[in-house]
């Protein structure tokens, strides 16, 4: 059975998600629409599972698997559509790149 935990809140998560969001940018540039703090640890003063939740928005999600080899590079474990057609999940340590949606 998979535990859950919950922290208090704690002001670095806006620091770690802006770490990685310029980590993004430098990978994905131009293709990018926009980014987006997601989930409970983006909510100022709630606690919240650990993880960092980041929404990236995109050109053409057809063209996200070209810089798959660059993610491994940074750290991010490649998921593919895992489970949601449509979109590309990324997956690094306690960071979660959840949610890649084009347009």
């Amino acid at each position: 059975m998979r535990e859950i935990k919950v922290v208090p809140y704690k002001t670095e998560w806006q620091n770690q998600y802006e770490i990685e969001k310029r980590l993004l940018e430098a990978i994905f540039g131009a293709e990018i629409l926009s980014i987006h703090h997601i989930g409970s640890t983006s909510v100022p003063g709630l606690a919240a599972k650990p993880i960092i939740d980041i929404l990236v928005e995109v050109k053409q999600i057809s063209l996200i698997h070209t810089y798959n080899n660059e993610m491994v590079k940074m750290g991010y474990e490649c998921k593919g559509e895992n489970g949601i057609e449509g979109r590309r999940y990324f997956q690094k340590g306690a960071f979660l790149l959840e949610g890649f949606s084009g347009t």
